[in-house]
């Protein structure tokens, strides 16, 4: 999923799971019920859910890609040591 540019939710592994039930013909009394199994289940398998929102949640990672790519091939034509920082606050050398 990373690969794609999506997020993982709750919800998605629930609707996922719902399939793989309906497939392998789970009887129903056997069937997990709630969202108590995903957090256990993303334990497991090491997955984690960032939710996005705001600004952030409408980035175009692309196009983030590209940005950084173009900075990068700035940079390269200076020596690290003159390279300086900027934030939205203040100025660090």
């Amino acid at each position: 999923m990373e690969n794609k540019h999506e997020t993982v939710t709750g919800p998605m592994l629930q609707e996922k799971w719902k399939r793989f039930e309906d497939e392998f013909n789970v009887l129903d009394n056997e069937r997990l019920l709630g969202e108590a199994w995903i957090q256990s289940f993303c334990k497991a398998y090491k997955i984690c859910e960032y939710r996005q929102h705001g600004e952030s949640g409408s980035v175009d990672a692309k196009a983030v890609s590209a940005e950084q790519e173009h900075c990068r091939s700035i940079l390269a034509r200076f020596a690290p040591q003159d390279w300086w920082d900027f934030d939205e606050a203040s100025f660090f050398p």
